[in-house]
């Protein structure tokens, strides 16, 4: 019995690799859940910082009697010493941030009259970066690159210094501009452009042509909560705050979340300038109207994908699967689905049509 030889103990090759199969088939089973609860967790972020935003825009009606402004164009960015609503030529963005715990970044950039347009608290202001105003699963909170050459190069009419900057703030969230037919002061069609005076002397040395935002009968007219030189009161959004979107997720194809410089496409003016420009179409978004020169597809809320044509200017979005997040004027935040009937989603979008 002692002279019987003995099988080694231990696994056999074959055994081996059937181990080593059933792993890779575990984890394969389990990676999916695994992305699928980080997704999760990133839009849950994402939806703390709509809050964060629409809490803000809430404070600021409460200060101002009137939801942040849109500013004027893209021609004009974040002046800290121009106070609030249609004197202040930078977007809603800037507005809200005194109402959130971004207040000493807008004051720092204001501290001193002669350090405009690019003292260095304004470097620190243009290239802040609040990371509220991006979404964890498309990009990272920092500085990007703007358009520098090209069609939609960045030109600006005051402040031309930020120019000299490598890369600027962005934002992944736009601000409602209802249903409008425009929704940035510079059109994609033949009628004029709204009218921005050329500099600040202009405003002291001609008469103001601003262009009118009231009348329904014009393609400027404006039926979202924040636009060109707005001043909505709380009363104006007749179809009710609980029932209004005032900002969203914004659609980006997703060639463009590192570097806008890769096309000239129409696709990148939804990125191309700051989320400290006026009303624009990188930091406001509107929903489909039947009189609109492009077709209902540009303007569908809809997850990020390359090359989409005009509905990287003009629809809400993101890169989240199935659904995006949008804030509504009392400041809930929701899911609203990329399969939404284009009339819903006009009319959670229009603060004034009765429906």
């Amino acid at each position: 019995m002692s002279a019987r030889s003995h099988k080694p103990a231990g696994l056999t090759l074959v055994e081996l690799l059937t181990v080593i199969a059933i792993i890779g088939l575990l984890i394969q089973l389990t990676l999916p859940a695994i992305q699928a609860s980080r997704e999760r967790a990133r839009k849950l972020a994402c939806q703390n910082n709509l809050k964060q935003l629409v809490i803000a825009a809430q404070s600021h009606l409460a200060t101002h009697k009137f939801f942040p402004s849109g500013g004027w164009s893209g021609a004009y960015i974040a002046d800290p010493h121009r106070g609030y609503g249609r004197e202040q030529p930078g977007g809603w963005l800037f507005s809200v941030l005194e109402y959130m715990e971004e207040s000493a970044l807008r004051a720092a950039g204001g501290e001193r009259l002669e350090d405009f347009p690019l003292g260095e608290g304004l470097k620190s202001l243009y290239q802040s970066a609040p990371a509220v105003f991006y979404c964890p699963s498309r990009r990272d909170a920092r500085p990007y690159p703007f358009k520098r050459e090209g069609n939609g190069r960045w030109s600006l009419s005051e402040a031309q210094g930020v120019l000299l900057l490598p890369s600027v703030t962005k934002s992944d969230y736009a601000a409602n501009s209802g249903d409008a037919i425009y929704s940035a002061a510079e059109p994609f069609s033949d009628e004029p452009a709204m009218w921005v005076p050329a500099n600040y002397d202009a405003i002291k040395n001609k008469p103001l042509e601003w262009t009118t935002t009231s009348d329904p009968q014009t393609p400027y007219f404006q039926t979202g909560v924040s636009y060109y030189r707005s001043e909505v009161r709380a009363a104006q959004v007749l179809d009710g705050l609980s029932k209004t979107y005032f900002c969203g997720e914004k659609f980006l194809p997703s060639e463009f979340y590192e570097d806008v410089n890769q096309s000239d496409s129409p696709a990148m003016m939804g990125d191309n300038q700051s989320a400290w420009a006026g009303y624009e179409w990188d930091n406001h978004r509107v929903a489909w109207n039947p009189n609109s020169r492009w077709p209902q597809e540009a303007y569908q809320p809809q997850q990020d994908s390359p090359s989409a044509g005009f509905a990287g200017c003009f629809a809400f979005g993101s890169p989240h699967p199935g659904s995006l997040n949008m804030a509504f004027c009392d400041g809930s935040v929701r899911d609203v689905a990329y399969e939404i009937d284009p009339e819903v989603h006009r009319q959670q979008a229009n603060r004034l049509n009765g429906e």
